[in-house]
């Protein structure tokens, strides 16, 4: 999944199709692995350890990638964005990272 717009496509589908992937990037990541490798090798069933070893063969793009890709696209489309309640906690979290960053 070398081309960006690719990617913009896959994550917009899983966005729409499935609002709890809006709240968590690590279900994003799933939703997304899961589609590459059914794309690419017709499977639905796979091991984390297979995943992390294979992703380019199984055509996944680097979780960054996607997690940038999943901000373009809640930016363009505020009703794809996570629920209140999650942006709450992200706002909080922002200083406690400024913070660290700092020290």
């Amino acid at each position: 999944m070398r081309n960006l717009k690719t990617i913009e496509n896959r994550v917009l589908a899983v966005l729409k199709e499935h609002p709890e992937a809006r709240n968590d990037d690590m279900k994003l990541y799933l939703l997304i692995s899961k589609a590459c490798i059914y794309d690419t090798h017709g499977i639905s069933h796979f091991s984390f350890e297979d995943v992390m070893s294979n992703y380019k063969a199984y055509g996944i793009p680097c979780f960054e990638s996607i997690r940038r890709t999943r901000q373009k696209i809640q930016a363009k489309y505020p009703e794809l964005g996570c629920s209140p309640e999650v942006r709450r906690a992200r706002h909080k979290m922002q200083h406690v990272y400024s913070d660290y960053a700092k020290s």
